[in-house]
């Protein structure tokens, strides 16, 4: 059979729009299905970090519950034992006080004997385990903060902890609403943004993960295998359908040029590709990540001695994602290496290129868990040292990157036997803050700002910065400040002995070559 020239046309047209109209719906499917994974993966990291400082508050409330109800002390608020209560305060990352508490009144806590008490009102449940809960009250400490508070039923002693220690992750993510949730008794413990508990999937206790989407969210809830509640991370939905619209504005052309078969393979590979790992790793290969410099003060003459070099990640749209989101990605899929030694290099960079070794400063950087367990590390601190030429190299470690004491103590002798300096940073947040200064030699103790903000507050837990004052003195340690913005705090700071801060009071986080060029031309004070 013949067909007419105009026919032929007609089917030509036909054909090319045939493999223009299925290309093209073929990636916006994609599309919509690589934004949903990515929102997904938004949602189960913010969930599964919730869960693990949840987890986290509890081994520290089990650890203090077991210490004070061992002792059994005859008479709960005496001075001994306000002091034990001081001690496991001060050991613990998240609870910021224990507490005694009868007839709904707070009687004494780590911070003191509070007399005939403060009131704290009834429970709002009894867990599944045997402890009364109260979601949120406020305590007359001049920051109108709302604690969580966890009471023994048989013993009364209670742990106060402050739910935004838990809640500040995924903060550069105002769309995504998070929370901690009673499995059992299907409510709310703490949570922020808006959502309503009853309309969340059926969810059991000893379940572990669920993800979903649905008109409102795409959400993700992560369940602890010991304990009856659970932390749930929900992405609103039009965050999805923006994310959906970005990804499809370049996947649907090329699936239109390029054709069918391989607009398929094309947008599977790019969809594996621009997971956040994924966009970690290829930051880490081109130029996206740079670091910035924090000046670090002498209280005693002002001069700069110092800085803190902090990682940033400009992504290629500009958008600057800060190191709460990515340093979790990293940590999870094993990155925290060449995410090190990429901060290595541009340090080294950094150093080559402005005057910074003319001002004879140190330069620290902050080192995690999984680089205190990487045999490599201590070559890769002394060929940057060998590179950059810089002499004086501090690294930071938090307390809780300490997970094996042991190893860390051969790590760090290692270190100060090359002349490179430790310091342990946010003192007062990590785990069993004592016991691993006793284990450690350490050069230096940096009060985290949280503690710093309550000088001149009136807060109780402005005494707080007296004990590590005073713990550091002890130990022959010198203390570093985080977090100074006043004059007033700075001046406390100064009179209690404290040698040397950082914060906006002197210097905002700054480029190299900014901070080279503003660098007194004096010698700067040897730390």
């Amino acid at each position: 059979m013949t067909i007419s020239r105009a026919a032929a046309h007609v089917l030509i047209y036909v054909a090319v729009i045939v493999a223009g109209v299925v290309p093209v719906a073929l990636a916006a499917g994609l599309s919509y299905h690589q934004a949903l994974r990515e929102q997904e993966q938004r949602a189960d990291i913010i969930a599964s970090e919730v869960l693990r400082r949840a987890q986290a508050i509890s081994e520290q409330i089990a650890r203090a519950r077991a210490v004070l109800e061992s002792g059994a002390a005859d008479v709960p608020c005496s001075p001994a034992n306000i002091a034990l209560m001081r001690k496991l305060a001060m050991g613990s990352s998240y609870l910021q006080a224990v507490g005694y508490i009868r007839h709904d009144r707070l009687l004494c806590w780590s911070y003191g004997n509070l007399g005939n008490g403060i009131p704290v009102g009834p429970p709002d449940y009894l867990s599944s385990r045997g402890a009364w809960i109260r979601k949120a009250v406020e305590i007359p400490d001049g920051n109108n903060r709302r604690f969580l508070i966890i009471t023994e039923v048989d013993s009364g002693y209670a742990s106060l902890a402050l739910p935004d220690l838990v809640l500040d992750v995924g903060r550069d993510y105002p769309d995504v609403a998070i929370g901690l949730v009673a499995i059992s008794k299907r409510t709310l413990i703490f949570g922020r943004g808006q959502f309503d508990v009853h309309r969340l999937p059926q969810f059991t206790r000893g379940q572990q993960e669920l993800t979903w989407v649905d008109s409102q969210y795409v959400g993700a809830i992560r369940g602890s295998t010991t304990h009856d509640y659970a932390g749930v991370a929900l992405v609103a939905s039009r965050t999805l359908q923006g994310a959906w619209l970005d990804a499809a504005l370049w996947m649907v052309p090329v699936g239109a040029i390029v054709g069918c078969a391989f607009s398929l393979l094309t947008l599977m590979l790019l969809r594996q590709q621009t997971s956040m790992p994924a966009r970690l790793a290829r930051a880490m290969r081109g130029n996206e990540l740079f670091l910035f410099y924090m000046p670090i003060v002498d209280l005693a003459t002002g001069k700069w001695v110092g800085a803190e070099a902090l990682l940033r990640w400009r992504h290629h749209n500009g958008d600057i994602i800060g190191p709460d989101t990515f340093i979790p990605v990293a940590e999870q899929h094993r990155l925290m290496g060449r995410l090190t030694a990429k901060v290595l290099d541009i340090l080294a960079a950094d150093v080559r290129k402005t005057q910074l070794l003319r001002s004879g400063i140190y330069i620290s950087v902050n080192l995690s868990a999984a680089d205190f367990t990487d045999p490599t590390i201590v070559g890769k601190l002394l060929r940057t040292q060998q590179e950059s030429g810089l002499n004086k190299l501090v690294v930071e470690v938090t307390e809780r990157d300490f997970l094996n004491v042991e190893l860390a103590r051969q790590t760090i002798e290692q270190l100060r036997e090359r002349g490179i300096r430790i310091a342990i940073d946010d003192f007062g947040t990590g785990y069993s803050s004592l016991s691993y200064l006793g284990a450690l030699d350490v050069d230096y103790l940096k009060i985290d700002k949280s503690f710093v903000s309550t000088i001149g507050t009136g807060a109780v837990t402005s005494h707080v910065v007296r004990y590590i004052i005073e713990i550091a003195k002890d130990l022959g340690l010198t203390v570093i400040a985080e977090g100074v913005e006043t004059h007033a705090q700075a001046d406390y700071l100064r009179t209690s002995g404290v040698q040397y801060a950082q914060g906006w009071l002197f210097g905002k986080p700054m480029p190299a070559d900014q901070l080279a060029s503003v660098l007194p031309h004096a010698d700067s004070v040897t730390l």
